[in-house]
């Protein structure tokens, strides 16, 4: 009995311990488009919004979707909202936007993190950082790190869950190895965005569903126990609107990954059936009795798959069966 209440007890203090498996939408600023969003597999959302008002209602919609949010807790804090907020189905509070891009001290990170936690103990902060590796370590600031990389179409694909890997790996080194670690992953086209370099041509373009189901298992097979999608309106204009042909290429992907959340949140990460080698990659979970692979090839070749996954007791999820796996594909294999 004692061994239950603590466990119960470490649930309360550390949501961690929970695993869940977030999928989340950048930049939702409308209540009215979170329906669609849950259809579409989200099970939270972020806003760059701060005015308090405008946060209570997303709450209050999230809280009726069965959704999580993510806010900056600026304007609360100090507030009369700070009451209310206790009860906002916070997934985490956004201390900061890439700390390393705008120049925070550790110093500053720290003090918005325990200002924070001193209004809301039972809620994570988190922050995100614009690639693995920093010159300042900020991975033992926060509850939950982030970290975003977007490289279609001028960087390797692998580098995403690089990133994702360099940021597990900086979180080990300051003894936050078990902190959740989430992936923000690109749906959107750099054309819309001011480029660093203004000498040379604008270059971009959306990613395709391909590249996006790669991202998100990359990151996963690196580390990432969530995931974000930057983001919902570039530029203020809703790629769900403007762009449904886009849109479908986003969903198709978060409708999979919902539906692959039991074994994401519950699995138990255990021995692959077969040795891949590289390029290929793998990764194997067991959830209730069944065993489920992720194979990826990390290449922008084609390559031949390992003639055992032909067996008929592999169920491909993901595609169809056939003897190679495109580039950048990925497999979800399904098997007693």
């Amino acid at each position: 009995m004692k061994k239950y209440l603590f466990l119960g007890l470490l649930l309360l203090v550390n949501p961690l311990f929970a695993r869940e498996f977030p999928l989340c939408m950048y930049g939702v600023s409308d209540s009215q488009d979170l329906g669609m969003l849950k259809e579409a597999g989200f099970s939270c959302i972020q806003t760059y919004k701060t005015a308090p008002e405008t946060l209570s209602t997303l709450a209050q919609e999230a809280q009726k979707q069965g959704m999580k949010v993510v806010f900056y807790p600026n304007q609360i804090l100090g507030t009369s909202y700070e009451k209310d907020a206790q009860n906002w189905p916070i997934l985490a509070w956004y201390l900061t936007d890439e700390p390393d891009v705008h120049k925070w001290s550790r110093k500053r990170v720290k003090k918005a993190h325990e200002q924070t936690k001193k209004a809301f103990p039972q809620h994570d902060t988190t922050l995100v950082i614009g690639q693995g590796i920093t010159l300042v370590p900020f991975y033992d600031l926060t509850d939950v790190m982030m970290v975003d990389w977007y490289p279609v179409p001028h960087l390797k694909l692998t580098s995403f869950g690089d990133n994702v890997r360099y940021t597990k790996q900086g979180m080990a080194k300051r003894k936050r190895k078990d902190n959740a670690l989430w992936g923000v992953v690109q749906i959107f086209d750099w054309k819309t965005y001011k480029q660093r370099r203004p000498d040379n041509d604008r270059i971009g373009r959306f990613p395709t569903e391909e590249e996006i189901r790669f991202m998100s298992f990359h990151g996963i097979l690196n580390g990432a126990t969530g995931l974000f999608y930057f983001t919902f309106a570039p530029s203020g204009k809703k790629t769900a609107t403007v762009s449904p042909d886009l849109w479908k290429r986003v969903t198709a992907v978060t409708q999979q990954l919902h539906q692959l959340l039991p074994i994401l949140e519950g699995g138990t990460i255990t021995d692959n059936p077969i040795f891949v080698a590289t390029p290929l990659q793998i990764q194997t979970r067991s959830y209730e009795g069944k065993k489920y692979s992720f194979l990826l090839n990390t290449s922008d070749q084609e390559q031949a798959v390992p003639a055992e996954f032909l067996d008929d007791k592999y169920q491909v999820l993901t595609g169809s069966k056939t003897k190679t796996i495109p580039p950048y594909g990925v497999w979800v294999l399904k098997y007693s």
